[in-house]
């Protein structure tokens, strides 16, 4: 069953790293897989996204469908639905919307083979 929240302002946005860590000499975590969990009075809601930009700043109004996990625990935003207005009332777009597969390669020591075995 999907639920909505209509035009309503957040009081916290933080983002949490969910993909694998890469260093920045090897690209990087900019366009890594993040948590998004923005607090809505006394409830908290996520979803995950590329990036840790917002996707929603201090001031903004923001409206979604949200619906519950299978265990019933955590209400998981549809990012598709997810919509924001700025202080003036316009309608913003933020954050990346795009898609691309998890990492699956673990970030290697930055020493030789031979130094790792000591």
């Amino acid at each position: 069953m999907t639920e909505r929240v209509e035009k309503c302002a957040f009081e916290t946005y933080q983002a949490f790293l969910k993909d694998k860590y890469r260093p920045p000499s090897k690209g990087g975590n900019t366009k890594a897989w993040h948590q998004h969990v923005i607090k809505v009075g006394d409830e908290n809601y996520s979803f995950l996204a590329l990036g840790a930009a917002k996707w929603a700043y201090a001031g903004d109004l923001i409206s979604f469908e949200w619906e519950w996990d299978q265990s019933q625990k955590y209400r998981n935003i549809t990012t598709e639905t997810f919509r924001a207005w700025n202080k003036k009332g316009e309608s913003v777009v933020r954050g990346n919307r795009g898609s691309k597969p998890w990492r699956t390669a673990d970030t290697r020591l930055p020493a030789s083979r031979r130094e790792q075995r000591d």
